[in-house]
């Protein structure tokens, strides 16, 4: 062990270490830590963690993930994940997800589906269907029809 003006470095057995003002450094069998002043970073045999005044963020091979103040977002081979106060979007393969607040959309190749507090919208390549607490409307290519 060194130790020189507040500067602390160990080596022992495949594992190093070194301190200074705040700073800690820690390697050992592919595992690597650094801490300085509320940054926290951890790497080992892929994963890759960090932390930083509520912020967190991990990294796996292709799963990525993002905490912050009530944001939080996943990736992972396509699919995308994000929610904040309320709100949640959600995408995979061309699929697309909205929900927020009693409102719901769902776009999917041509197909579109809307709800909102019992108000359901659905398109479809010229089709167009609507029902409102007991009323039903459709409209397809000039064809319309009412039910209540």
């Amino acid at each position: 062990m060194l130790t020189f003006r507040g500067l602390h470095v160990l080596t022992f057995r495949g594992l190093d270490a070194l301190a200074f003002r705040g700073l800690l450094v820690l390697a050992i069998r592919g595992l690597h830590v650094l801490a300085f002043c509320g940054l926290h970073v951890l790497s080992f045999r892929g994963l890759h963690v960090l932390v930083f005044r509520g912020l967190h963020v991990l990294v796996f091979t292709r799963l990525h993930a993002l905490s912050f103040r009530g944001l939080d977002v996943l990736a992972f081979r396509g699919l995308h994940v994000l929610t904040f106060n309320g709100l949640h979007v959600l995408t995979f393969r061309g699929l697309d997800v909205l929900a927020f607040r009693g409102l719901h959309a769902l776009p999917f190749r041509g197909l579109h589906v809307h709800a909102f507090r019992g108000l359901h919208v659905l398109t479809f390549r010229g089709l167009h269907v609507l029902t409102f607490r007991g009323l039903d409307v459709l409209a397809f290519r000039g064809l319309h029809a009412l039910a209540f």
